[in-house]
């Protein structure tokens, strides 16, 4: 619960990281809500998340921002407690991805590693001949265009102990929560 930044938002419910890191820190409730905390977490990354729930409880609250060059950021705030679990799922997963991930890819698995890339490109540049040029390439957010049946497929075949999590995630489209609407997410959708 400390990963959470402080005054994170809450999702469609309205539970906040705070909340739970409040119950935690509850000395009438603390070894109880963490065992119950714990089993609920666990029985989420092992698939067990019922598939008439799994639409709403991975979906969010939507929001949409402006963006300064115009157009819309759509911001999606999800449940706490699958955010929580999300995180779990993420620090056993960036754990045993890190040697797969280096050294292409340094935002990942890898402290303080996009920062040494900005300085190693600006010592770089620093003493780069008048005569020659440097590119920075500004590529297209990868999660915005993949299939989820792809996304699926590499979960499975990288860190198959996570599967299950990201099958329940994944196999169904989401509800995104806007206002009165209801959108739902589901681009590149795998075949039931």
């Amino acid at each position: 619960m400390l990963s959470f930044p402080a005054g994170s938002a809450g999702g469609p419910d309205g539970l906040r990281p705070q909340h739970i890191r409040d119950m935690l820190l509850c000395r009438e409730a603390e070894s109880g809500f963490i065992t119950a905390l714990t089993a609920f977490v666990n029985m989420t990354l092992s698939s067990r998340c019922p598939s008439e729930v799994a639409p709403v409880f991975f979906g969010g609250h939507l929001l949409a921002l402006n963006k300064i060059s115009g157009g819309i950021r759509p911001i999606a705030i999800g449940f706490t407690l699958r955010r929580l679990t999300s995180k779990c799922a993420n620090a056993y997963g960036v754990n045993h991805l890190r040697s797969f991930f280096l050294p292409r890819q340094l935002g990942v698995g890898t402290p303080g590693g996009c920062e040494a890339a900005i300085h190693s490109a600006h010592r770089y540049l620093e003493a780069l001949p008048a005569d020659h040029v440097m590119i920075k390439l500004d590529f297209t957010n990868a999660f915005n265009i993949l299939h989820r049946h792809d996304m699926l497929m590499s979960a499975h075949n990288r860190v198959p102990e996570l599967y299950a999590f990201c099958y329940s995630a994944y196999s169904h489209p989401s509800a995104l929560f806007y206002g009165s609407y209801i959108i739902s997410s589901e681009e590149g959708h795998p075949p039931q």
